[in-house]
């Protein structure tokens, strides 16, 4: 069916199947490994993951969040998760 506007809704089965997906996976992991070549500390290494997948700077609050995530479950799950951002996915 052809429509003038895509519907931005997403359903929590398609959410979790990105996600989980083997392809997000590993692109998550390459896209981690690019990111942790360009800077040695953490917190710069979420910074630009972040700027490189939304085109701006993460605010103060999605920063410290993503770094606490990324200390606890490694980069490359930090970058699954900013990979599934609404930000990332849709064009408004």
């Amino acid at each position: 069916m052809l429509v003038d506007k895509r519907n931005q809704t997403i359903t929590p089965l398609q959410a979790l199947a990105m996600l989980n997906d083997q392809l997000m996976v590993v692109m998550a992991k390459y896209f981690a490994e690019r990111v942790a070549r360009s800077a040695s500390d953490l917190n710069t290494q979420v910074t630009k993951a972040f700027r490189l997948a939304t085109g701006r700077s993460p605010n103060r609050d999605e920063l410290t969040k993503l770094t606490a995530y990324a200390g606890e479950y490694g980069l490359a799950n930090a970058c699954r998760v900013i990979l599934n951002l609404n930000e990332f996915l849709f064009v408004d």
